[in-house]
């Protein structure tokens, strides 16, 4: 794959904003590499909103009891329901928070698994960012994409 024809389609799932803020750094950084992105809430999307992406980035947090959030549900449930993503490569950005062990970064687990699921191929491992560490998510975000993105882009 090339980085001239490779488009990353940022999609996020979010309840107060952080995770939104996580995708931009994730974007520059793409961006930085060459990538060509698109970033996006994933607002009343379903499984055909990953048609144009040759790479899939999904930042994503957890709230209550390990769940996506109200914005990612309906994009969830379409891609639970079945859709081809054979070619296609993913990363998973979770946002979590240790305190909550349990269901520390559920939300990021249950995309990656989805994802596999309809045949997509992670390209690294999920990064589980903790809100109880001391670091700012959006760093992390940036520091984490700038990491692959020339793997990505090769």
């Amino acid at each position: 794959m090339s980085s001239g024809n490779l488009r990353a389609g940022i999609f996020v799932a979010t309840m107060t904003g952080l995770a939104d803020m996580c995708g931009e750094e994730i974007e520059t950084a793409l961006s930085g590499a060459g990538i060509e992105c698109e970033r996006q809430l994933m607002d009343g999307l379903d499984a055909s909103a990953f048609d144009d992406f040759g790479l899939l980035v999904i930042v994503s947090s957890t709230y209550g009891h390990g769940e996506i959030p109200d914005n990612g549900q309906a994009l969830f449930a379409s891609l639970e329901g079945g859709a081809d993503l054979a070619g296609k490569d993913y990363v998973v950005f979770s946002l979590g928070d240790r305190t909550y062990a349990d269901t520390f970064c559920a939300a990021g687990d249950r995309w990656d698994a989805v994802l596999a699921g309809c045949g997509a191929r992670r390209l690294v491992d999920i990064e589980r960012h903790d809100a109880s560490s001391g670091t700012l998510a959006e760093d992390v975000a940036g520091e984490w994409a700038a990491g692959w993105a020339s793997q990505a882009a090769a």
